[in-house]
């Protein structure tokens, strides 16, 4: 368990309750009499010592049949219109395909999965055969993603038929993992996908009300939905996957919690579920949301988790508004919308910075040329750890992005001082993306690695991604701007970059340096080049083309280069990126040989061809 610090904290276990069943087995030992009573605690002591307190201890003989409240005599109400509407509007925004995907399962019997991943099913079969070879599937299928990505469907089409596999999905898994021990544990009763699941029945409940679905379904599913929300409220269970208490996991177990709070106002704990759920999010969002510069950003390290978390906030904050209690949570939202809104190129993508999902490069028949843009700006945020410079160059606009993301290390990437450059619809220099979950495969490592950024590198000296490494400031002056930044993240090494700029060209100045102790190592400073571009050596650096764009791209060096295409299992510089979940492309990365840890000097310009 994650439980609070510095806080009374109360909690309760019987034999019944999920959170005891997940950790022992599903065991369910008879009553007996208590004898004595041990609680074990892990962690690091402070270096003054630790110490926990414990009020008082309160033991009863519990009844093993359910109480009469949950399963007799209940009134079968649907959800507020409020709040289903919140609901599928969430929903809508994470599932972005649902129409291909419940057709597809609808027509062709290919499982729906979160982000868009369809996994052919045998009809023989129980489960789909390729279900257990990824964690991200196992998480979709036991979050009920594909009922709900059903449901979606028949709401937007104004059909009934998708609710007949919906419900079936749900119940088949109640049969076969809640009410039975499903040997995918993990999976079946994680933090995340727990809480995502919870919101499936609350739409499924709403359904069956309208429907007049029988009696046992109703009430098997009214017990799991109570069973389901003891358990996020457990502080045993908040956040139980993670290393440390403060993670956007939690954030999705109070925000299903505040869901079954409002769908479920008859269960006689919903009012304090409510009040919980609201509290933990509160200190959830002022632990890890950084408000700098009039902007509120997410601090793990990745501008799609921020994205995700974004949504998740909003739809907090609209369940918030029709709970009974006040809070600023609809104004972080406000705020987190801001700052994802602002971290967009032209062409509405992202930088995959972190564990994000990059967007591959548009062809000469998608792609959007970018016209200026109407006020340029230099924003610099040195506590989140961004600085975003939107500039014009010509008749096109261009975004330089620099990182240096050092609050915490969750879904961090060796990626400090690195940065992004966007200009006339095409990501020239790019974050090479997040492929999945499984870190230490060959792939996902490198893309997490130092080798596959645009940053200063030093052989394979170990990398820190713990916080506090990474340090960014800057200046803006009429329409220059400077950018000034170091890490020590290397053992033994810092390394240091500036970059000078103007908000009317692009023409950027940068300076690298890498002070290490052991000058014996290899030094590059490397540029990743977008998808689709075309790089060659020129007298001075690199030029860098793409066919979709009007313009070039050079980087002049006083360091020598070469440049790396592909993936190249025996040396460190590879080209690869990912183009989405478990995708990759071909990519060039231009390395600058720094020799003797000197000061290596580049300069960045656009040319019109």
């Amino acid at each position: 368990m994650n439980a609070a610090r510095g806080q009374w904290v109360d909690f309760t276990i019987g034999h019944n309750d999920l959170a005891f069943g997940i950790q022992n087995d599903w065991e369910t030992p008879a009553a007996c009499d208590l004898e004595e009573i041990k609680l074990y605690f892990k962690g690091q002591p402070k270096a003054e010592g630790s110490t926990l307190e414990i009020e008082r201890l309160t033991c009863w003989h519990e009844s093993e049949a359910p109480t009469a409240w949950l399963t007799e005599g209940f009134a079968r109400e649907p959800l507020s219109e409020a709040l289903c509407d919140s609901l599928y509007a969430y929903m809508e925004k994470c599932f972005k395909d649902v129409p291909a995907q419940a057709n597809d399962y609808l027509q062709k019997g290919v499982c729906p999965l979160y982000g868009n991943i369809g996994l052919d099913w045998d009809w023989q079969q129980t489960l789909p055969d390729e279900l257990s070879a990824v964690g991200t599937y196992r998480f979709s299928w036991h979050s009920l993603h594909p009922a709900i990505i059903l449901m979606l469907h028949a709401r937007n089409e104004g059909s009934v038929a998708p609710l007949f596999p919906a419900r079936e999905f749900i119940s088949n898994w109640l049969e076969r993992s809640y009410f039975n021990a499903d040997e995918d544990r993990k999976f079946a009763w994680y933090d995340h996908g727990t809480a995502e699941r919870l919101l499936a029945f609350l739409l499924i409940w709403d359904i069956g009300v309208r429907q007049q679905f029988e009696h046992r379904f109703m009430v098997r599913l009214r017990s799991a939905i109570f069973k389901h929300a003891q358990l996020l409220a457990s502080e045993m269970f908040y956040a139980s996957h993670q290393a440390s208490r403060y993670h956007n996991h939690a954030w999705f177990q109070d925000m299903a919690l505040l869901a079954t709070s409002l769908a479920m106002p008859d269960f006689p704990c919903s009012e304090r579920w409510q009040t919980l759920a609201l509290s933990r999010l509160t200190d959830q969002l002022d632990t890890l949301i950084v408000r700098d510069n009039g902007y509120a950003v997410f601090v793990e390290n990745s501008i799609g988790y921020h994205q995700g978390v974004q949504r998740l906030i909003a739809f907090a904050g609209e369940l918030a508004q029709q709970s009974s209690h006040d809070t600023t949570i609809p104004t972080v939202a406000e705020e987190l919308l801001k700052f994802s809104d602002f971290l967009r190129y032209p062409d509405n993508r992202s930088p995959a910075q972190g564990d994000t999902f990059r967007r591959a490069n548009p062809d000469l028949e998608t792609v959007r040329n970018s016209k200026n843009y109407p006020t340029t700006s230099a924003t610099i945020l040195p506590t989140a750890g961004y600085a975003i410079i939107k500039g014009n160059h010509a008749q096109t606009a261009y975004m330089l992005t620099m990182f240096a993301t050092s609050l915490c290390k969750t879904h961090k990437h060796q990626d400090n001082l690195s940065f992004t450059l966007f200009m006339d619809g095409i990501e020239w220099l790019i974050d090479p993306s997040f492929y999945s979950h499984e870190y230490v495969k060959p792939v996902q490592s490198f893309l997490r690695g130092a080798y596959s950024h645009n940053n200063p590198v030093i052989g394979d000296v170990p990398y820190s991604i713990e916080p506090g490494h990474a340090r960014l400031s800057g200046d803006v002056i009429e329409n220059s701007f400077s950018l000034n930044g170091s890490h020590d993240a290397f053992e033994n090494t810092l390394i240091k970059r500036s970059i000078n700029g103007y908000l009317d060209r692009l023409q950027l100045d940068i300076s690298d340096e890498i002070h290490a102790t052991l000058t014996d190592k290899p030094m590059f400073s490397l540029f990743h080049c977008g998808d689709g571009t075309q790089v060659t050596k020129s007298q001075e650096g690199v030029e860098i083309r793409h066919p979709a764009s009007n313009y070039r791209i050079t980087i002049a060096s006083n360091c020598p280069c070469t440049i790396v295409t592909g993936w190249n299992d025996d040396q460190l510089v590879k080209g690869i990126s990912g183009v989405g979940f478990m995708q990759q492309i071909d990519t060039s990365m231009v390395a600058f040989e720094m020799k003797n840890a000197t000061t290596a000097q580049f300069t960045i310009t656009a040319h019109h061809n």
